[in-house]
C-alpha cells in the first residue's frame, strides 16, 4: 500500500448504462466530470464537489448520471513499480473498511496506536462482484523497493483525462439519451425539427 485512503485521489465521472443480459447499453460515452478535484483533498474540500457543478461542467448541465471514482496507489512487485487501481465508490467503501479492520487488528497485536499499513503487502481480491482487502507476505526487499514510491506523484490529474469542453460537446452531441441536448451550443436540429418550407405564389 502506498497510501492511506486519506491519499486516495477521488473524482467523479458521468457514466449511464443499463445491462442488457448480454453486456452493457450506454446512453453516452463515459468521461471525467469537468466539477472534480485535480489532485487529493481532504473531507472539508471534497464537500464543493458532491454536488453536480452545473456552472464548472457541461455535463453536469446536461444532467447526466455521476458516480464517484477512487484511483488507489499500489506498488506492483511484478513490474517492479506503482500502478493506480481505478474503481467505483461501492469498491473503494470495501476496501476502506477491510482497510480499517486490518490496521485496527495490527494496532492492537503490535501494541502501536501508530501502526499503518501503508508501506505493508496486501492482497487485493475479488469476492461477490466487490473487492476485499487482506494482509499480504512479501520479501523485505520488495517492502524496500515499494517504500520508495510513498509520497510520490502519481499524476492522478492526467489518469483521470479531463477533457476539453469542445471533446465534450461533441461527446454529448452524439449521446442517444440521458441527457439534456438542448444546453450543448451551437446545437444544428435534426431535418424532422427544421421548420417546414414555406410556398409563396407570386
Amino acid at each position: 500500500m502506498l497510501g492511506s485512503p486519506d491519499d486516495w485521489f477521488i473524482y467523479f465521472v458521468h457514466e449511464d448504462k443499463t445491462y442488457n443480459g448480454r453486456g452493457y447499453d450506454h446512453n453516452f460515452r463515459k468521461h471525467t466530470c469537468s466539477h472534480s478535484p485535480k489532485g487529493v483533498v481532504q473531507a472539508s474540500e471534497l464537500a464543493n464537489y458532491l454536488r453536480a457543478g452545473k456552472d464548472e461542467c457541461l455535463s453536469c448541465k446536461a444532467g447526466a448520471k455521476r458516480k464517484m471514482f477512487f484511483m488507489i496507489p499500489v506498488y506492483d512487485p511484478q513490474y517492479k513499480t506503482y500502478r493506480v487501481i481505478d474503481i467505483a465508490e461501492f469498491h473503494a467503501d470495501s476496501l476502506i473498511a477491510d482497510y480499517d479492520k486490518i490496521e485496527k487488528t495490527m494496532q492492537k497485536a503490535t501494541k502501536n496506536p501508530e501502526y499503518s499499513i501503508v508501506g505493508e503487502a496486501a492482497f487485493f481480491k475479488q469476492v461477490d462482484k466487490t473487492y476485499s482487502l487482506e494482509s499480504g507476505d512479501v520479501e523485505d526487499d520488495v517492502i524496500e523497493a515499494a517504500k520508495a514510491f510513498i509520497g510520490a506523484d502519481f499524476g492522478f490529474e492526467e489518469l483521470a483525462n479531463f477533457r476539453e469542453k469542445d471533446d465534450i460537446v461533441t461527446l454529448l452531441s452524439e449521446a442517444v439519451g440521458g441527457i439534456d441536448k438542448s444546453v450543448l451550443p451551437n446545437q444544428t436540429p435534426a431535418d424532422d425539427e427544421l421548420p417546414a418550407e414555406e410556398k409563396f405564389e407570386f
